[in-house]
């Protein structure tokens, strides 16, 4: 056999070996590569279905910041189908506001960073829209940055119903507030009808001893005290009805407790005594109308325990250092220096069978005409979101102690709550005064007074004429003094419109009670001050002299 024979017999025979080795490799290993090939395509497709079916935007952006990856929920946000997004630019698709809140993050995440952020913003039909935003970088076998992954949550619907849930609960907080006022509406009334009885016999007596100057003096005071205590009484039912803003503010306790009591006093019959143990002048974090409330609400539960029975009711205020005693669980509080606000009654005391669901809101054991219900889960509430926590004794016929603890601070910047009204020796003055305010027994005492001090008062019963002759000679005066609530235009709108004329005439706007205008709003308009009503002269005089020039 030549040599070219059998090169060419070799050949053949390694064509049918690899022949019939392919075949055998095809037989045999085949089958197992599509049924991979098949159960990989099974994967993605339930990937795919799981992705596409998740109630969060999934989203997957390359280095270009191009988007090769999302979810149907990210095509129905964006009102877009898969092959409109896919390929486009992050700042096509979201928005050129969008993406400005959001490119600092973009930038981590290509850099290798994981991380969450929420934002909100507006839509053109003037709604706003919450969302919470998770990111992870995509990394490639180089252990290079070659996009990143991101999970976006709608957060919207959770944070209306967190925002109704709040407002609920002021609802609910406004009306206990109102049950409470009703509870002492007569006291109230009372106590009023004391004072003006007063002030009408002292009235009286000063016009009877006109001619004896000294008595009728001593008489004239005591209808100015009468007033005050009248002033004081408006100004704590105000605080206590007063729809506001939770406002923690360094405060001491003591004084919140001393003028609620003094309203709860005169509320009280003289059949329930009132024995006070106020020893700490520490001082809280707090927000003083809530507090004040508090103190309302439990003495208030007092009464109707002891109403039909004579009773004693208890407030004390002392400092305890809370080292080993357990506080409740989910109140975040620890151990340190607290406030122990403790009040008790002699009344009927609580039931062991219902005493669990007394800080429900609504469960109530009192009638119908008697209560909601409310007032112990308010006051639950109130002293969990300034970081106390409540106890709690009762034994039927004997009587119930609530105890309140609250954290103590150290801190000297403290809100006492009172302002002396004390008369201070005012040097005469000559400065020219616009006063305006549609009473006219203010215009006369106010202007009275004011020009027997030296100023030369232009006294207006309405702030349209006030602002015609102000727009006739702005510089006619040196300041204005204007009431709030007039007719025709308030006393904001007034000043808005005097200091677009002269936007640096000092101004002050005296006010008895709006809720819907605060000293804040005030401020940022331009007014110079702002004071509550009644206005009290020598108060009024400071601040004139506080806010005019010395000559």
């Amino acid at each position: 056999m030549t040599d070219l024979h059998k090169n060419t017999t070799h050949q053949s025979a390694r064509k049918k070996f690899l022949a019939l080795s392919l075949e055998s490799t095809r037989k045999s290993y085949y089958p197992q590569l599509k049924k991979q090939l098949e159960n990989t395509q099974k994967n993605e497709k339930r990937l795919q279905l799981l992705i596409d079916n998740m109630p969060a935007q999934i989203s997957c952006v390359d280095s270009d910041e191009r988007y090769v990856l999302v979810n149907r929920a990210f095509e129905k946000s964006f009102r877009l189908k898969k092959n409109q997004i896919l390929g486009k630019r992050m700042k096509t698709i979201i928005g050129q506001k969008s993406y400005n809140i959001v490119k600092s993050h973009i930038k981590k995440a290509l850099s290798g960073k994981s991380g969450h952020f929420e934002f909100s913003f507006t839509t053109k039909k003037n709604t706003t829209r919450w969302y919470e935003i998770n990111y992870v970088p995509e990394i490639n076998h180089k252990s290079e940055t070659i996009g990143f992954y991101a999970l976006t949550i709608d957060l919207t619907e959770k944070k209306q119903a967190d925002e109704e849930k709040n407002r609920l609960k002021d609802r609910l907080r406004q009306s206990q507030k109102m049950e409470a006022i009703g509870t002492l509406s007569g006291g109230i009334a009372h106590d009023f009808n004391n004072i003006l009885s007063g002030i009408f016999g002292y009235s009286q007596l000063a016009d009877t001893h006109i001619n004896e100057p000294e008595r009728a003096k001593e008489y004239i005071n005591k209808v100015f005290t009468a007033a005050q205590r009248a002033s004081s009484l408006i100004q704590q039912i105000l605080t206590f009805s007063r729809q506001t803003k939770y406002n923690k503010q360094p405060i001491y306790l003591i004084m919140i407790l001393k003028e609620a009591l003094k309203l709860i006093r005169s509320t009280l019959p003289s059949n329930i005594e009132i024995r006070e143990f106020l020893v700490s002048k520490s001082a809280v974090l707090a927000d003083a109308t809530q507090i004040h409330q508090v103190v309302m609400n439990l003495c208030t539960n007092a009464y109707h325990a002891m109403e039909d029975d004579s009773g004693i009711l208890t407030v004390r205020l002392e400092d305890v250092l809370l080292n080993n005693k357990p506080v409740p669980g989910d109140t975040g509080c620890c151990s340190g220096d607290y406030l122990k606000l403790e009040i008790s009654d002699t009344g009927s005391g609580i039931p062991p069978d219902i005493s669990e669901k007394i800080f429900d809101p609504y469960f109530t054991t009192k009638k119908i005409d008697k209560g909601t219900g409310l007032g112990l889960a308010v006051v639950n509430g109130i002293v969990k979101k300034h970081n106390g926590f409540i106890e709690f004794d009762s034994s039927p016929g004997v009587g119930t102690v609530f105890k309140i603890y609250l954290p103590v601070i150290k801190d000297k910047r403290i809100q006492s709550g009172t302002t002396s009204k004390d008369e201070e020796n005012v040097p005469d003055a000559s400065e020219r005064l616009m006063l305006v305010d549609d009473e006219d027994a203010i215009l006369e005492s106010l202007g009275t007074i004011l020009s027997s001090r030296g100023y030369r008062v232009s006294s207006f019963d309405n702030s349209i004429s006030a602002l015609k002759e102000f727009k006739r000679d702005p510089y006619a005066f040196d300041i204005i003094v204007t009431d709030m609530t007039m007719p025709r235009m308030t006393g904001d709108r007034f000043s808005i419109e005097a200091l677009k004329i002269r936007p640096n005439i000092p101004i002050i706007l005296c006010t008895g009670f709006h809720k819907n205008f605060t000293e804040d709003q005030a401020l940022k308009i331009g007014i110079k001050k702002y004071l509550p009503k009644p206005i009290i002269s020598s108060e009024l005089i400071k601040c004139i002299k506080k806010l005019l020039p010395e000559p």
